[in-house]
């Protein structure tokens, strides 16, 4: 992915930050086009930061032997000590070179201080820092105003450039795909984890994404609530629920959409509800477009499902997505959402309805913002199989 530096550039001047710290892996990330190994494993901020001021290049800090991998044509890099212990061949024939110690905190300290700015307001991710390494930057700078930008960030990826766009776009299809090849297999007296083991091989194949750990299929019971594939038989009575999607390599960026299928003789009374969260999503789906609020658009599906089901509660029908660690970013079409929708946002739209010990639906797609309307990016799985025809 490119650097997203200018952007978050533009950003501070928003905020009135004089520099922000990139310290979380994603953030980094999205600011250097670049995912650190190390930072991405222990996801501590000792590993890897991108120093950024408002204006001119950045700084890149990472381990000595990683920053040779970073993209130094945009920023400055700068190397901190490792326990690799790696030396150069005019360090290796000399016996007598010792290598300073410095760690990356070094590097941050010097660079604040070099640029007077340990007084100043300084952008770092409060959300995601330890305490006890925030602790450490208080002593370092003991007269600096701290700024949370942890949402900041959020609401920076909200809106997708044009590598992102297309980026997402392959994601999703992966994903698409690979639940379209389950919805064309799948039978009755298959197992959850059968389901499963499909849909993960056929995203494995692509050599671009893995499948998101959380992805799942349940049937029946297991429908109704939060978990892992299981060995349990697909039956008749059956709604088969998927919800998931793939992770796109090392660059964070996830997905996210949902189907949900009727089995042979499922009761008359599910048949109802899909129907209707059929018609919710539809009708959202028809109303998205630039200028419309996230409450309107809440409004419109919830207030769908709740006149035929007083009883239906639900807190939100949708969320933007980009790098995560979360799946759900901000903003969610919600009762208490502010803004509206923007080109360039991509959404997961979600109709769910979860029946504790009985059965569960979520029907989901995402969906890119455009400048008329959208565009649906999960258009290939149906969300009708044909042996679904007789309850249409």
């Amino acid at each position: 992915m490119l650097p997203k530096v200018k952007k978050i550039q533009r950003l501070m001047k928003e905020l009135g930050v004089d520099v922000l710290l990139a310290q979380s892996p994603e953030n980094f990330a999205y600011v250097s086009g670049f995912s650190s190994h190390q930072h991405t494993v222990s996801r501590h901020p000792q590993f890897a930061a991108a120093f950024v001021l408002p204006e001119g290049k950045s700084t890149l800090i990472g381990m000595d032997f990683e920053t040779p991998s970073f993209n130094h044509e945009d920023f400055h890099v700068l190397s901190f000590t490792t326990w690799v212990g790696n030396r150069t061949q005019e360090e290796l024939h000399n016996l007598h070179f010792k290598k300073e110690m410095i760690t990356l905190l070094d590097h941050l300290d010097h660079l604040i201080q070099s640029s007077h700015l340990s007084a100043s307001r300084i952008g770092v991710e409060l959300d995601y820092l330890p305490q006890s390494y925030f602790e450490l930057m208080n002593k370092r700078w003991p007269q600096a105003e701290f700024v949370n930008v942890s949402q900041d960030f959020i609401k920076a990826r909200m809106i997708k450039e044009v590598d992102e766009i297309q980026w997402f776009k392959t994601l999703i299809s992966i994903s698409d795909h690979a639940l379209n090849v389950v919805a064309n297999t799948l039978q009755e007296g298959m197992s959850e984890l059968d389901l499963y083991h499909i849909y993960t091989t056929e995203v494995m194949k692509s050599n671009v994404a893995y499948p998101s750990t959380w992805s799942s299929f349940g049937s029946g019971v297991n429908g109704g609530k939060l978990g892992y594939s299981s060995d349990k038989i697909i039956t008749s009575r059956d709604v088969v629920k998927f919800d998931g999607g793939v992770h796109g390599g090392t660059s964070f960026y996830t997905t996210d959409f949902s189907r949900s299928w009727l089995m042979s003789e499922v009761d008359p009374w599910l048949v109802e509800v899909k129907r209707n969260l059929m018609e919710a999503h539809e009708l959202m789906l028809r109303a998205m477009k630039p200028g419309l609020s996230f409450k309107e658009l809440f409004n419109i599906g919830y207030q769908h499902t709740l006149a035929k089901y007083p009883f239906y509660v639900r807190g939100h029908l949708g969320h933007s997505i980009s790098m995560g660690p979360q799946t759900a970013e901000v903003p969610f079409i919600s009762s208490n959402q502010e803004g509206v929708l923007e080109e360039g946002m991509i959404l997961s739209v979600e109709n769910p309805m979860y029946i504790t010990g009985y059965n569960g639906f979520n029907i989901e797609d995402m969906v890119l913002v455009t400048r008329d309307g959208i565009e649906i990016l999960t258009p290939l799985t149906p969300h009708y199989l044909p042996s679904e025809a007789k309850y249409r």
